[in-house]
């Protein structure tokens, strides 16, 4: 049997075992291989890329459905329509004041009108033998 340690013998052990311990960092941290840390990088860099190109396919989505309600085709023929008004009565504006300061000189007509500006006559259903739009 080994001699008993006395108290103070005991004492200073363990004075020599806190020393022993104070050399060592409190926290140990667990180390991975090299590999590990390549492999878990390799994954945040494709798990980006995903976010990456799933946030491209929402942002094209919503500009499809913003321009789907935007421009419905049931109100194409509207806005058609709107346009076709809006041209007649501007090209009608035109040669008014056309004719207004040309007083005394030959009168323009609305054939004469759009062939100087080059619009197809059709396009904007004019009628070429009265010199009115057909509406």
């Amino acid at each position: 049997m080994p001699p008993e340690k006395s108290t103070s013998d005991q004492a200073s052990e363990q004075e020599e075992d806190d020393e022993s311990d104070n050399m060592e960092p409190k926290f140990k941290v667990p180390r991975k291989n090299p590999g590990e840390y390549d492999d878990l990088h390799c994954q945040i860099q494709q798990t980006r890329a995903r976010v990456k190109e799933k946030e491209e396919n929402l942002r094209k989505l919503k500009l499809v459905k913003m321009y789907r309600t935007k421009w419905e085709t049931q109100s194409l023929e509207e806005v058609t329509h709107q346009w076709l008004r809006v041209c007649q009565e501007a090209l009608e504006e035109l040669r008014d004041k056309v004719n207004n300061r040309n007083t005394g000189e030959e009168v323009l007509t609305l054939q004469a009108l759009v062939n100087k500006l080059g619009i197809d006559a059709h396009l904007i259903k004019l009628n070429e033998h009265d010199d009115c739009f057909n509406k």
